[in-house]
């Protein structure tokens, strides 16, 4: 669902800003450089994630780019009446670095690079980590307690299509629209209890439901794969890079 909306939201900007944008093909041959800002993981991860990135333009059809930055997850949010509460999420972050190498077309693109439709090879590493308290609730009584620790890693290996505009001669659009990949994933995590539990216990699948309608993103990778207190997932999937850049051209 997710993905839907930031899809139509890219091809919805595509179409506007094609009948908006003007440039000056000489500007194009002097300013090789472009600083930008990924708002993508602000909406995916949380809204305090901030990724900035670097394109250095090499010719008129060619350039690479190296995205880094700091990615925080949104904290559990909790709600009257369920059964898990979380609590002391203060050690919450991760980070992401991609780098990517862009052929621009030629034949089909009107300006040079960095203007126009693009594809070419990727690859990325995220990582995330949090950790918190929780309380197991039963009638409005803490019948358990536990400190929750989790983390995240990602390394994708792919191929991207996009298109970037070149408005007012200096601000860029760069919208990433295909970028399937190799995958490798990997989640850890880890409780302490304070009392016992039962490793059938439906408090894993409570804990399963609330990873997932707390990190959607997160829940295509988990879901169908069981966990218990202590344990580690490591597995190979496809993954998909999508995004939303605005820089600045100079």
């Amino acid at each position: 669902m997710l993905k839907t909306i930031l899809l139509t939201i890219i091809l919805v900007v595509i179409i506007g800003f094609q009948s908006l944008y003007a440039l000056d093909t000489d500007s194009l041959k002097i300013h090789k450089n472009i600083i930008r800002w990924n708002i993508t993981p602000m909406f995916v991860v949380g809204p305090k994630s901030v990724v900035l990135g670097y394109e250095r333009v090499f010719n008129n059809s060619q350039s690479a780019s190296v995205n880094i930055g700091y990615l925080e997850k949104a904290p559990y949010v909790n709600a009257e009446g369920e059964a898990i509460q979380f609590f002391d999420q203060s050690k919450n972050g991760g980070f992401d670095i991609s780098i990517d190498y862009r052929f621009y077309f030629k034949k089909r693109n009107k300006y040079p690079a960095p203007d126009g439709l693009y594809w070419g090879p990727y690859t990325s590493y995220y990582q995330l980590w949090q950790d918190a308290s929780i309380n197991l609730i039963d009638n409005d009584i803490i019948k358990n307690t536990a400190n929750y620790s989790s983390s995240f890693r990602m390394i994708n290996i792919g191929v991207q299509l996009g298109y970037q505009f070149v408005f007012k001669k200096r601000f860029t659009l760069d919208l990433m629209l295909v970028g399937p990949s190799f995958s490798h994933y990997r989640f850890d995590m880890a409780l302490d209890f304070e009392n016992d539990i039962n490793a059938e216990d439906s408090f894993y699948q409570d804990l399963y439901n609330r990873i997932i309608d707390s990190s959607p993103w997160l829940g295509e990778f988990i879901k169908n794969r069981s966990f218990s207190a202590n344990g580690r997932l490591k597995f190979a999937y496809y993954g998909y890079r999508y995004g939303v850049q605005f820089g600045y051209h100079f």
